[in-house]
């Protein structure tokens, strides 16, 4: 990969690490990441995100910044994240994180296209609130980078704990989580 690619798939996969976890309990393995040059801080932004219970939930937006490491199997670590205008069935909730930093991880190439990179963001836990509703969320999650366009895309499932929603987010409940993520920085 590029240097500048490189460093889209940690950042891409940094957001996506703030929402949402896949069911599978697959590990990354002993795979390395390539060198990143230079490493150091990253921004990155999401817009469209889906969580898909009995009500689907949304947020406008997602922000996240870290840092990139040089070289090793984790690539980089995501210290902050935030999340704009969330809802679910109408009411508006609260997504914060609960523990931090999140590690991503680099598989390899995906083996259904070549312009795509397998990742794996580890340690996601994130708190969803709102009147009446609340639930977490965490685990390992699996995602691909696509190097043509510098998005990381996420169609995953994730289990919820901890939950009490009025009905509409359950304790083991499998949530489905959508979302392409540009990286602009």
């Amino acid at each position: 990969m590029k240097t500048r690619t490189r460093r889209s798939v940690v950042v891409a996969a940094a957001l996506v690490a703030a929402l949402g976890t896949a069911v599978s309990s697959a590990s990354a393995g002993t795979a390395g990441v390539e060198t990143l040059t230079p490493p150091g801080p990253f921004t990155a932004h999401a817009d469209s995100l889906t969580l898909e219970t009995l009500a689907p939930m949304t947020c406008d937006s997602s922000d996240a910044q870290g840092w990139l490491y040089a070289s090793g199997p984790v690539a980089a670590d995501v210290d902050l994240v935030s999340f704009t205008d969330c809802q679910i069935a109408g009411m508006t909730v609260d997504l914060t994180i609960t523990a931090a930093p999140w590690q991503v991880v680099g598989i390899g190439p995906n083996t259904s296209n070549p312009n795509w990179d397998d990742v794996v963001v580890q340690g996601f836990s994130v708190h969803m609130e709102g009147f009446g509703c609340s639930a977490d969320f965490d685990g390992p999650l699996h995602g691909y980078f696509d190097n043509s366009t510098d998005d990381l895309v996420i169609d995953d499932d994730l289990i919820a704990s901890d939950a009490d929603c009025l009905g509409l987010v359950n304790d083991n409940d499998v949530v489905h989580f959508s979302a392409t993520y540009h990286v602009i920085g």
